[in-house]
C-alpha cells in the first residue's frame, strides 16, 4: 500500500491475466547455395514466388532452390534462407570470394568522359552479367536529368524516370534507386564530374565481373563462424527457427556442426538426410559412423535423418533428377502443425504424405525397413494404395527414451520456449510465495490446454517452499519444476485375431476367471 496523506478513493490495479504466448513450431531455416540473394545475410521468404525473386531459380551448384520448392509444396509457410559462398578465411567476412557484376558509366559531355555512376548488382553472383542498364533522357528536365531503366535477360524489369546526379535534390540517382531497386546498386562518381549538369552516356552498358564464389567450396563455409555470424550461425538472431536443413550437404563434419548449433540453442531440430543413392546397409553405416565411414555416430534428440532421396521431375530439363528430401519433410512438419498440433508425428498416409515426387532413390522393402528404423534412420516409403509417405519419427538419440520421437522432442521444444519467454515477468520481482504462485498461475493453464487437446497425459508443477529453500533463496534463485507425461504415438499396431468355438462365448475370451 502506498503512502496516503490525506482521505480519499484511490484506485490501485493488479495484473493476474498473465497467460503464455503461442510461438511458431514450423518455421525453417535453410543454408546452401543460390543463383542470387544476400550471402549470410537471412531473409524471410514466404512463397516460391517470393524465392525465386530473392534468390533466383534452380542452379546446378546446390539443391537450396530444389528444397525450397518441396518446402512450399508440402505446406510449408514460413521460411527463413541463407546463401553462402566461399570464404578464404572463415573468421574474416571480407575474404569472401564471391563478386557483383558492375559497370562504370562515362559522363556524355566531355571527348574524354570521367566516370560518373558505377552500376552494380544487388548482390554477388554471375547472375549480374545477365543484367544491363540502359540511360535515356528525362522527361521533365532533359538538359539535366536522366531515366535509367534496367534488364534482365534482355527484359525490362526497372524503370527509375527522371534522376539527377546533383546530391541535393530529392530525386537524386542514389536516393531513387538505392534500397529500392531489386536488382542494382548505384554509386554517384560525383567527386571526379562537375554537377549537377554531369549525367551518364546514353545508351546500353552489360554489367559483367560478376563471381559465384563457389570454387573451393568447403565444409568450413557452410559451417560458419560464430562470431561473424556466417553459415549455420547465421540464424543467430532468428528466433523463430524451429527445423534447420542444409539440402544435400550430406557431409558428416557439417551435420556434427548442425547438431551442436540445435542443441545449443534447444529450440530447434536438424534435419538431415543421408548421402545421395546409398543402399539400407550403407545408410546404417553412415549414421553410426562404420564400414567405409570414420565419423563419430550422429547422437542427438535435436536432429533426425531420413532416407533415400526423391525423385522429381527436374522443371529445367524435365528430365528426372533426385533430389534431398529435407526440404520436403519440413514442408510435412509445417503441414502436419497446421492440421494438428506439434505434439502429432509428422509421419504416416496423411500428414507424412509426400506431394510432387514421382518416386524414390532406393524403394525399401519391410526388412529392410526393420533394420533402418532401429538405428533412427526415417525411411520415407513407397505404397500402391497411398503413394510415398514419410514412414517414420525417430531422432537420433542413441538411448532410449521419451526424446527418441521426434514428436516428443519438439513438443518439449514448444513447452519450454513458450513458457520461458512468458516467465521472464518473475525476474526481478520479490522471491516469495506471492511470486510462486503467479509463477504457477502462468504454467497450469497453458500445460492444462495441451493435455486437453491429447499432448499430455498428465502433468504437475511444483515451485513452493521444496524447491525454493533458504539457501536458494539466499542466491537470488527461483526454482520450479514441470513435470510432464508427454503422449506417445502409435507406431506398432498389432491385430490380433482370435477363433472362439461356436458353443463358446466372448464373455469367457473378454473376462478370464
Amino acid at each position: 500500500m502506498g503512502n496516503y496523506l490525506s482521505p480519499g478513493l484511490y484506485v490501485r490495479e493488479t495484473d493476474f491475466s498473465f497467460y503464455v504466448k503461442q510461438i511458431s513450431t514450423s518455421a525453417a531455416g535453410f543454408t546452401g547455395v543460390a543463383e542470387r540473394g544476400p550471402i549470410n545475410r537471412v531473409q524471410l521468404v514466404t512463397s516460391w514466388e517470393q524465392f525465386v525473386r530473392k534468390y533466383g531459380s534452380y542452379v546446378s551448384a546446390g539443391y537450396l532452390a530444389y528444397a525450397a520448392r518441396a518446402f512450399f509444396d508440402n505446406g510449408g509457410n514460413i521460411l527463413y534462407v541463407n546463401r553462402v559462398a566461399h570464404y578464404t578465411d572463415i573468421t574474416d567476412r571480407t575474404t569472401l570470394t564471391a563478386v557483383e557484376s558492375t559497370k562504370m558509366l562515362k559522363d556524355r559531355k566531355t571527348e574524354s568522359p570521367p566516370d560518373t555512376l558505377r552500376v552494380d548488382a544487388i548482390n554477388e553472383g554471375t547472375w549480374g552479367d545477365r543484367l544491363s542498364v540502359v540511360v535515356g533522357d528525362g522527361t521533365l528536365d532533359p538538359d539535366n536529368e536522366f531515366d535509367l531503366t534496367v534488364k534482365l535477360d534482355g527484359q525490362v524489369v526497372e524503370i527509375f524516370r527522371n534522376l539527377s546526379m546533383d546530391e541535393a535534390v530529392p530525386n537524386f540517382v542514389e536516393l531513387k534507386v538505392n534500397e529500392k531497386s531489386e536488382y542494382v546498386t548505384v554509386l554517384s562518381q560525383a567527386s571526379t564530374t562537375p554537377a549537377p549538369g554531369n549525367r551518364p552516356a546514353l545508351g546500353e552498358s552489360a554489367l559483367n565481373g560478376g563471381d559465384d564464389g563457389l570454387t573451393g567450396m568447403a565444409d568450413a563455409d557452410y559451417i560458419g563462424d560464430a562470431a561473424n555470424h556466417t553459415g549455420v550461425h547465421a540464424f543467430d538472431e532468428i528466433d523463430a527457427v524451429n527445423l534447420l536443413a542444409l539440402p544435400g550437404v550430406t557431409s558428416a563434419a557439417v551435420i556434427h556442426a548442425g547438431i551442436a548449433y540445435c542443441e545449443g540453442r534447444q529450440d530447434c531440430m536438424l534435419i538431415a538426410e543421408c548421402p545421395i543413392s546409398l543402399d539400407p546397409l550403407v545408410a546404417v553405416d553412415f549414421r553410426k559412423g562404420q564400414g567405409d565411414y570414420t565419423h563419430a555416430a550422429f547422437n542427438s534428440s535435436y536432429a533426425a535423418i531420413y532416407y533415400p532421396w526423391l525423385e522429381i521431375s527436374d522443371p529445367v530439363t524435365s528430365q528426372r533428377k533426385l533430389v534431398p528430401p529435407s526440404g520436403a519433410v519440413c514442408g510435412c512438419f509445417a503441414r502436419s502443425d497446421e492440421k494438428t498440433q506439434v505434439w502429432y508425428a509428422p509421419a504416416g498416409i496423411d500428414r507424412g504424405r509426400v506431394f510432387n515426387a514421382l518416386g524414390l532413390a532406393y524403394k525399401t522393402s519391410r526388412g529392410e525397413r526393420d533394420v533402418l528404423y532401429p538405428e533412427g534412420i526415417n525411411v520415407i516409403a513407397s505404397f500402391p494404395d497411398s503413394g510415398i509417405n514419410i514412414w517414420g519419427q525417430k531422432t537420433l538419440q542413441s538411448q532410449p527414451s521419451a526424446l527418441d520421437r521426434v514428436n516428443v522432442r519438439r513438443l518439449m521444444m514448444y513447452m519450454e520456449e513458450a513458457i520461458a519467454e512468458s516467465s521472464r515477468f518473475v525476474v526481478f520481482e520479490p522471491h516469495n510465495p506471492q511470486t510462486w504462485r503467479a509463477l504457477i498461475r502462468l504454467i497450469n493453464p497453458f500445460l492444462q490446454g495441451i493435455k486437453e487437446k491429447g499432448g499430455l497425459y498428465d502433468f504437475a508443477v511444483q515451485c513452493d517452499e521444496e524447491t525454493n529453500t533458504a539457501a536458494h533463496i539466499d542466491r537470488n534463485e527461483l526454482v520450479c519444476r514441470v513435470f510432464v507425461k508427454p503422449t506417445k504415438t502409435a507406431e506398432f499396431v498389432e491385430l490380433n485375431f482370435i477363433l472362439v468355438a461356436t458353443g463358446g462365448t466372448f464373455a469367457e475370451i473378454f473376462n478370464p476367471v
